[in-house]
């Protein structure tokens, strides 16, 4: 009779669990779909969408800044080619092209929470509560603007889940579960991972790294190191070499870092009295993207990697000459990653949320290093799983400018190990009523 009343409650528990489940996907795939709707732009806007157009009308992998530009490497492949094709059998911007892309965006994002949760449940964080957190993350809407539009082209969406998937499968492995091809797995997930998007990709890697470190003893260390070089290899080389026909360089991934370092250090971002004008004005005087004295400041340069490289040099000319100034900048830009700030989301989330969205943001921000204090007090060697997750992005971010397509990157991983601090300190406070009670 016991263990048939505890079947049952564990049954009725596991319906409720279920019913939040499908009510928080139900909830935030409605509330992003009102956001999609409601917007005056109902796509999504930037260089990647432009290229995606592109190759949609037949001008191949091009025009990331103007119409007629030519070809480009601003972007990286995957994501603008996808979308392109859904632009070509539905239409470019039509609303059959951009519902596709939404459902497109949604799933990647809710991917991501999900596999990044999963993973973490296994990283040693409560089971319950990286339910709860995936919950949390589909119904309380703080990204909006990402992951109803942005991540219907841009890489971040597609890249987060393609990086939660690999970690999951990698501490699968570490419980014994490991699927048939498993090696080939491990090199093609982390290798495709950098190939979407190279910053969540090397901490990807370092993830790959710690699982190969920490079973050289079985697997050893070279036969893996040989298969994740040669898995790279099999997307960088075929775009290195276009890049090398089409452009007249061999550029391995992207040609945009002397213009996105310079986007973020310059004098008027040091101490200005509007950061968020700050930002603005330098993406006037230096971006191409529906800028024409940019546009033709890079024509007159020779072209898109010219262009970048000039910017680059500039930059680190007055990076050197201004060691001080760097040094408030990044600290600030550190800052940013973790604690997003609201001038970050006025930028594409109106007037009226940012003060909301970056407050929720910096709780999150803040309970996540309270869960990782408490892991690293453990000693509980997992949870570098979940840290590479966190500040291997943060800190390959710190030279550049964060927005919040580089933010959102760390969000799910922050969620998790935020919801783990709350757990384990509701079972601290539990323990010690207890104990004192009896």
């Amino acid at each position: 009779m016991y263990y048939s009343s505890v079947s049952a409650a564990s049954r009725r528990s596991l319906l409720s669990l279920r019913l939040v489940l499908w009510f928080a996907l139900a909830a935030g795939f409605a509330e992003r779909l009102g956001w999609a709707l409601t917007r005056r732009k109902p796509w999504t806007v930037g260089e990647a969408p432009d290229v995606a157009i592109a190759l949609a009308q037949g001008r191949g992998f091009s025009d990331a800044f103007w119409v007629g530009q030519g070809p480009t490497a601003h972007v990286l492949p995957v994501a603008p080619t996808i979308a392109g094709a859904v632009y070509a059998v539905l239409g470019v911007r039509s609303f059959p092209a951009e519902m596709a892309l939404f459902g497109w965006s949604v799933a990647c994002t809710f991917a991501a929470y999900a596999l990044v949760a999963l993973a973490f449940a296994r990283v040693g964080i409560p089971r319950r509560a990286c339910f709860w957190a995936f919950v949390w993350m589909c119904v309380v809407p703080i990204y909006t603007t990402n992951e109803a539009f942005e991540w219907r082209i841009w890489e971040g969406g597609l890249g987060l889940s393609v990086a939660g998937g690999a970690l999951l499968l990698m501490l699968r492995a570490e419980d014994g579960k490991r699927p048939r091809g498993f090696a080939l797995w491990l090199a093609l997930l982390p290798a495709l991972t950098f190939f979407v998007n190279p910053l969540i990709g090397v901490a990807t890697f370092a993830a790959w790294a710690l699982f190969v470190w920490r079973h050289r003893a079985g697997d050893g260390l070279v036969r893996p190191a040989v298969t994740a070089l040669f898995a790279l290899a099999l997307f960088l080389v075929p775009w290195t070499i276009r890049n090398e026909i089409a452009l007249g360089h061999a550029i391995p991934l992207r040609d945009n870092l002397g213009m996105e370092i310079a986007v973020g250090n310059h004098e008027g971002a040091v101490h200005p009295a509007d950061i968020d004008r700050a930002f603005l004005d330098r993406l006037i005087a230096i971006q191409p993207f529906e800028h024409p004295g940019p546009q033709h400041a890079m024509v007159a340069a020779g072209g898109e990697v010219a262009y970048s490289k000039l910017l680059g040099r500039e930059t680190v000319t007055w990076m050197r000459a201004h060691p001080d100034d760097v040094a408030i900048l990044w600290t600030r830009h550190l800052g940013e990653m973790l604690f997003t700030r609201k001038w970050q989301f006025k930028t594409s989330h109106g007037q009226h949320l940012p003060l909301i969205r970056t407050s929720l943001m910096t709780i999150t921000a803040l309970l996540a290093l309270v869960g990782m204090g408490l892991a690293a007090r453990r000693r509980e060697a997992r949870y570098l799983y979940a840290a590479a997750y966190v500040w291997v992005p943060t800190l390959l971010y710190v030279p550049f400018q964060p927005v919040l397509r580089y933010t959102w990157l760390i969000y799910p991983a922050l969620a998790c190990l935020a919801a783990d601090a709350i757990a384990r300190t509701y079972r601290h406070v539990r323990a010690r009523q207890s104990s004192s009670s009896s």
